[in-house]
């Protein structure tokens, strides 16, 4: 089982964001998207925030990680009026941790992908996208967080 790094990354207002510490003592959902430019990740974005308080009750935390920058991830944020963190790893640290880059018209972005953390930071899921379009619903997240029995 691979544990959950402690990653310490800025955040779109410039401050410090630890995974850990962002965790605290919950579950955590960790969703990889290619990008504020994707019209299918913006669909689940706002589909995880629609269903966020379903998502919640099974004490889970989300975030959404990208290779956009800062601002993009923190226009995307505001525009689809998310309560979860969008970060940015422009520099690709966590998306090449993951072996999650792919190529999409000559630019290096994140291929789709959803981990599920437990309370010890212990991975218990994982699905990676085979195409740009393959990913999870929040209807498929939610059955697959309550089989979990988180």
């Amino acid at each position: 089982m691979k544990s959950l790094k402690n990653y310490t990354v800025q955040n779109n207002n410039g401050e410090d964001f630890i995974f850990h510490d962002f965790q605290a003592d919950k579950n955590l959902l960790v969703i990889f998207f290619r990008g504020a430019w994707c019209n299918h990740c913006k669909k689940q974005l706002q589909d995880l925030q629609k269903n966020i308080s379903e998502i919640e009750k099974f004490n889970v935390n989300i975030i959404a990680i990208s290779s956009d920058s800062k601002m993009n991830s923190s226009i995307l944020k505001t525009f689809l009026k998310l309560s979860f963190p969008v970060l940015s790893d422009s520099d690709f640290k966590i998306i090449n941790d993951y072996n999650l880059k792919a190529s999409h018209k000559g630019k290096e972005v994140s291929k789709p992908a959803v981990y599920i953390y437990n309370k010890k930071h212990e991975e218990i899921f994982n699905i990676i996208g085979d195409t740009y379009d393959d990913r999870l619903s929040a209807e498929a997240l939610i059955k697959t967080i309550n089989n979990l029995s988180l």
